[in-house]
């Protein structure tokens, strides 16, 4: 790309928090390295970066929509892609229009210096194999596009062999970051105005295995987290049954700045139906985990993944996690619908379930998710609690926020206070609470 143009960049990001991460982090390297502008999707830009996840063939299918009404809208302007999906498939990726340049996970660190080689009307293909991605891509990240909550990304890609799943494909082995850059940013972004800070990464439990000198791990990093003055609030992403332990439990029952919330993925109740994705543990040692949690936290709010089809799938042992997510004290679920990846293990596994029957199941797990959400957001009516509150981009008015146990709550009347405020929960929604801030 020329020096001499106005160089406005937009990010249009797919996925999961990680993914979010990614996006600032290129927006840092853009802005710090590169003298990039960034702007919204709704302005005009010179380059759009589309950040794609691949989880699922919806998820392709979602980035090829966007970036064919990226060429449509903007016909002047050039198409970065990058994540997930184009580390997959970038043949897919290169012949979609508009297209300028395409960079895999093992290149993210390379985009500035890419972009500036970037022609019009010719495509670039930054993609390494994944095996390079042996370091963490550590950018010190402080201020974000989000204002009241600040992701903090410490470890990256995965040594799990979930056949269902093709991560270790698209974003390589597990590697942590060091526990003084972690420890930095969240400094940093606190200083800077965040309240609340969520630690994200791809299988953020085997945190500090890799990391031979310190040997730190989770538990003790946020430890150290919680320790620094003026955070308010720490989260925790997704993490797996097999990294949520005592310690962890303790911790979250003992410390109020950290967050009674947990995201573990059960994925099947069905022992066979496990077997057959490889998780490495049973539906029986899965319920007892969330046993525990709630013994020592009443309040957790707790949700879980639920793959709906997953190749052999009988109706028996569908049922079988049905029935165990509707006993269970979780708080909601995310149903996802099975396809399969190509290059995972599963796609091999035949006995492939009709598509009909897979929406049937799913629709019944929206069903439910809907209902425990319900039970569990009405349980709270008539409580105060801490919400942190935060400003809507349009309105510029502070009209909602989250519990610590992720309830979303609505606020009464005009807010200009954003931040953790008290507030009085006085009705439901179908999707929260409504409350009003105290004093």
């Amino acid at each position: 790309m020329r020096d001499n143009l106005v160089k406005r960049v937009a990010f249009c990001t797919f996925g999961c928090r990680l993914n979010s991460y990614d996006t600032e982090t290129i927006r840092t390297l853009l802005e710090t390295k590169g003298g990039w502008n960034t702007v919204s999707m709704r302005e005009e830009a010179d380059v759009y970066v589309v950040n794609t996840c691949s989880v699922t063939a919806q998820a392709d299918a979602r980035a090829r929509k966007a970036i064919r009404r990226i060429n449509n809208e903007r016909p002047e302007a050039q198409i970065v892609v990058t994540g997930c999906y184009a580390q997959r498939a970038p043949e897919d990726i290169a012949e979609l229009p508009g297209v300028s340049l395409i960079v895999g996970a093992a290149d993210r660190g390379r985009i500035v210096e890419e972009m500036s080689l970037m022609n019009r009307g010719e495509l670039r293909l930054s993609v390494s194999s994944i095996d390079e991605a042996t370091k963490f891509l550590d950018v010190p990240i402080t201020e974000m596009m989000e204002r009241s909550r600040a992701l903090v990304k410490v470890q990256e890609g995965c040594d799990l062999g979930c056949t269902f799943c093709i991560v270790p494909q698209t974003r390589g082995k597990s590697r942590s970051r060091q526990p003084e850059s972690v420890l930095n940013q969240v400094v940093g972004l606190v200083e800077s105005g965040y309240t609340e800070i969520v630690l994200t990464g791809v299988h953020i439990g085997s945190y500090g295995l890799d990391l031979r000198e310190s040997r730190a791990l989770l538990a003790e990093l946020i430890s150290q987290i919680l320790e620094i003055r003026g955070l308010d609030r720490l989260r925790l992403s997704s993490i797996e049954p097999s990294s949520v332990n005592e310690p962890l439990i303790d911790l979250m029952a003992s410390e109020p700045k950290f967050a009674r919330h947990f995201h573990i993925p059960l994925q099947s109740a069905s022992d066979d139906v496990l077997g057959r994705m490889q998780r490495g543990y049973s539906a029986g040692s899965f319920v007892a985990l969330i046993e525990k949690i709630v013994g020592k936290i009443p309040d957790c709010g707790i949700g879980t993944d639920v793959i709906a089809g997953f190749p052999g799938e009988t109706d028996v042992e569908f049922n079988k996690t049905f029935d165990c997510l509707a006993q269970l004290p979780i708080s909601y679920l995310h149903p996802f619908t099975y396809s399969p990846r190509p290059g995972s293990r599963a796609e091999a596994l035949g006995d492939q379930i009709s598509g009909d029957i897979k929406k049937r199941r799913t629709r019944s797990l929206k069903r439910l998710s809907r209902d425990k959400s319900a039970e569990f957001r009405l349980r709270h009516l008539g409580t105060e609690m801490s919400v942190l509150v935060e400003r809507d981009e349009r309105s510029g008015l502070c009209k909602s926020g989250l519990t610590d146990n992720y309830i979303r709550v609505e606020l009464t009347g005009e807010q200009n206070r954003q931040g953790l405020l008290p507030v009085r929960l006085i009705d439901s929604t179908d999707t929260g609470l409504i409350g009003e801030v105290v004093g």
